[in-house]
């Protein structure tokens, strides 16, 4: 689902890390025309993406895992933001009911990311990713661009 809507809205790659939250993502894109560039530090994917942004006006994205792999994105996506660079980044997460739990990578992403982007978001349902993709991509790209940030929990 994820990898369809990354479609419709045009992407041609995606730079990020794969990690066990984000991985059915990725493999998903082994099946897809959008090509996976990895990179060996989230902040590289955040300034990869917004590179491409920048050149062509249409948002870089950004895929990581989970808690650190999210954080890591923060200097990338909060510069592209100030900067008026279009970026989506698509971060994992724990299952919404281990949250609690504290489990490892647990990391609220959300409040993480608002203070830097224009549009922080979790799915909450499958249903609901296509309205939210989309309007991540809305978010980025209208008015000033800058970065949105959507978590996907597994």
């Amino acid at each position: 689902m994820v990898v369809g809507q990354l479609e419709a809205q045009g992407v041609k790659q995606v730079f990020g890390i794969p990690g066990a939250k984000i991985d059915k993502v990725f493999d998903s894109l082994l099946d897809s025309s959008i090509e996976i560039i990895p990179v060996r530090h989230e902040a590289n994917a955040a300034f990869m993406a917004a590179a491409v942004g920048r050149l062509t006006g249409k948002a870089g994205v950004a895929l990581v895992t989970s808690g650190p792999g999210c954080s890591n994105l923060i200097t990338g996506i909060a510069t592209a933001n100030s900067e008026g660079d279009p970026v989506v980044a698509l971060g994992g997460a724990v299952k919404r009911a281990d949250k609690a739990k504290l489990v490892h990578q647990s990391m609220d992403t959300v409040a993480m990311f608002s203070p830097v982007t224009k549009y922080a978001v979790e799915v909450n349902s499958p249903d609901a990713i296509a309205a939210v993709v989309s309007n991540a991509f809305r978010a980025a790209e209208q008015g000033r661009p800058g970065g949105a940030v959507v978590s996907l929990p597994q």
